[in-house]
């Protein structure tokens, strides 16, 4: 597909699955936000942070991780969500920023916008500075060098762009500002045939996944540097089988039983950090 189809397939699958308030019955999380996509045997999020979120916020979670766990966000600090879904991660940034602090939260799914604004307000956190755009990841619109941090947790994967997503992030980032991501990444390269054919439907969070070394070359190219991988999490087959077609079966086609066979065992779950 190209570009701009992938994005429409993208946002109308998690535009559909945000309509249903994430009480999709066979999702591609088992357990929403506490064991999310590529869950470990701890949960993503800890059991506070859970019950300070709604429940439209978890149930929307398909995250790969916890940024705002390992963001170091601090008082007063400007906070963009780039793909932030349902709000969880809006919802604790903003809860550590403060009321003197900033948070904005872009995502290309309005319907994903309309539910994360309901979701602050039922977090009590309307009379906050939270503020949502319907935006693509490439262009936030956001002003130059207006952010202290950039978070993204398990979006960046569906983006047939990165490169454009990563210059935007440098770009909105301030001076020594830095990112904090979690991703989906391939140990290394696979077979082209089998690439083509992942791609051809953009399955799930393993369509537009590309291998380590790529992805690291693409935020050198952004002008990122002290790239830092914080952890790091090989998924097991059940957890690749439910990337696969994230959201959810009902939203996207799994692919053929022989291409996921040959990705086992090479595609992992990555969280990091880097400076600008």
């Amino acid at each position: 597909m190209k570009p701009d189809e992938v994005r429409q397939v993208v946002q109308e699958r998690y535009g559909k699955f945000a309509e249903t308030a994430g009480n999709a019955a066979d999702s591609c999380c088992s357990k929403p936000a506490i064991q999310a996509c590529c869950a470990h045997e701890q949960a993503i999020y800890s059991r506070s942070e859970l019950s300070s979120v709604p429940e439209i916020a978890r149930n929307l979670s398909r995250g790969c991780g916890n940024p705002t766990g390992f963001a170091n966000l601090q008082p007063g600090k400007v906070v963009v969500d780039i793909g932030c879904g349902g709000g969880i991660d809006v919802i604790l940034a903003a809860r550590k920023v403060g009321a003197g602090g900033k948070v904005y939260g872009v995502d290309f799914a309005p319907q994903m916008i309309e539910q994360a604004k309901q979701a602050v307000a039922q977090a009590g956190l309307a009379d906050r500075s939270v503020e949502f755009r319907h935006a693509p990841l490439e262009d936030t619109t956001l002003p130059d060098a207006s952010a202290d941090v950039v978070i993204s947790n398990c979006v960046i994967n569906l983006c047939p762009d990165k490169d454009a997503v990563f210059r935007e992030a440098f770009r909105i980032l301030k001076p020594g500002g830095r990112l904090a991501i979690s991703d989906i990444l391939l140990t290394g390269p696979i077979d082209a045939e089998l690439r083509e054919r992942l791609q051809s439907g953009w399955a799930g969070c393993t369509g537009g996944a590309i291998p380590e070394a790529d992805y690291w070359d693409t935020l050198k190219e952004a002008g990122f540097t002290e790239i830092k991988v914080v952890a790091r999490h090989l998924l097991s087959d059940p957890e690749l089988d439910g990337m696969a077609c994230c959201p959810g079966k009902e939203y996207t086609p799994a692919p053929a039983a022989d291409d996921l066979n040959q990705v086992q065992g090479k595609v992992v779950s990555v969280k990091f950090t880097a400076i600008k």
